[in-house]
């Protein structure tokens, strides 16, 4: 039996509006944009959580040295890191701190020179920029030359931010009136220290004989000027940045879970400001010389600084000596169980082909 034809229904006629208009997009509905959105967060979660329990394994934040990847990133380091740092708005605080600088100004872990831009030469006596990446400085050095051909007071250091600082050229042993310093803390093994070390660059602070001193005057005081990333104001989010710590310093020599805030208060250097933003997770730090290193204590602090920092790495040596040696140890029985099974295998072999 064949199905009725259905006639057309005549009081029906399509309008221009109901054939020819344009569709709006149709929207996914809330909950499946949410549970989509929960799932991506959830996969990276798992491939970070993957990844720090296979490449971090066994990587200690107190003993490893991490800021030797930096030799292998810095060709492409500006490209890799550009996007991110103009989305989040890294480079505006970039460019805001950096602009702070006055006077004899020291930079260190200088990195690619991503500050270089925003210094100011109308306040800005000098300029030395350092980092113990040969690789590192050189893409700053030819960064600086192309913007500034005449070169500038800019002179260039490769060396550790805990060795002692590069004097000023002019006879007056001084130091600096500010030193910079951005994303630094991540990358050294001894975060207190590096702080502490660069406090010993910084010249006197000098009081203004104005009881009534703006802001302004303020800033012309000898300063440690940073601007960092660490642990968050969220404990959800420190325990993911712990989980996933290891392995991101082992692919990128960062360990981007310290507490600077922490940090800066056992350097024993005077916190004038904290700010933070970015859930926490950035940190905009001033800093200057404690009470104990004006005046007459100045000369026993230095010194107590310089003795504490050989010290430091004499031990951190070791520990690092001792734990190369359990490696080639484990390395060593990692080898003997190979060529064990191995042997066993071909034995099985062997008896296989003799059976038949």
């Amino acid at each position: 039996m064949s199905c009725p034809t259905q006639r057309p229904n005549k009081s029906f006629q399509p309008t221009a509006t109901a054939s020819t208009a344009p569709q709006s997009p149709r929207k996914l509905p809330r909950p499946v944009f949410i549970g989509g959105f929960l799932l991506g967060v959830l996969t990276c979660y798992g491939i970070y959580t993957y990844k720090a329990t296979v490449l971090g394994e066994g990587v200690d934040p107190s003993t490893s040295d991490v800021s030797c990847r930096y030799n292998a990133t810095a060709g492409t380091f500006d490209r890799d890191v550009d996007f991110t740092e103009r989305w989040t708005g890294i480079i505006k605080l970039r460019q805001e701190l950096v602009q702070q600088a006055r006077g004899h100004v020291l930079e260190a872990a200088v990195g690619t020179g991503r500050n270089s831009a925003f210094y100011d030469f109308d306040r800005v006596k000098s300029l030395t920029l350092l980092d113990q990446s040969k690789e590192m400085v050189e893409v700053a050095k030819a960064k600086w030359q192309e913007t500034n051909p005449d070169d500038g007071p800019c002179r260039f250091f490769t060396q550790s931010a805990l060795d002692p600082l590069p004097a000023l050229l002019d006879s007056e042993d001084r130091g600096y009136d500010t030193i910079i310093a951005t994303m630094s803390l991540c990358s050294t093994p001894m975060p207190q220290l590096f702080l502490r070390n660069l406090a010993t660059g910084l010249a006197p602070s000098i009081q203004t004989a104005s009881t009534n001193s703006t802001d302004a005057d303020k800033i012309l005081l000898p300063r440690i000027l940073l601007l960092e990333h660490g642990r968050s104001h969220y404990s959800w989010l420190n325990k993911l940045l712990d989980v996933t710590a290891p392995s991101h310093a082992v692919e990128h020599g960062c360990w981007w879970n310290r507490d600077i805030g922490q940090i800066a208060r056992e350097s024993g250097l005077k916190i004038l400001d904290i700010r933070r933003k970015h859930f926490g997770t950035t940190w905009r730090l001033e800093l200057e010389l404690p009470d104990e290193a004006q005046g007459s204590g100045r000369q026993q602090w230095l010194a107590d600084t310089r003795e504490k920092i050989v010290q430091s790495k004499a031990d951190l040596e070791q520990k690092q000596s001792e734990i190369g040696k359990q490696m080639k140890e484990q390395d060593e029985v990692r080898r003997r169980d190979a060529d064990l099974e191995k042997w066993r295998r071909e034995q099985r072999e062997k008896m296989k082909k003799g059976g038949n």
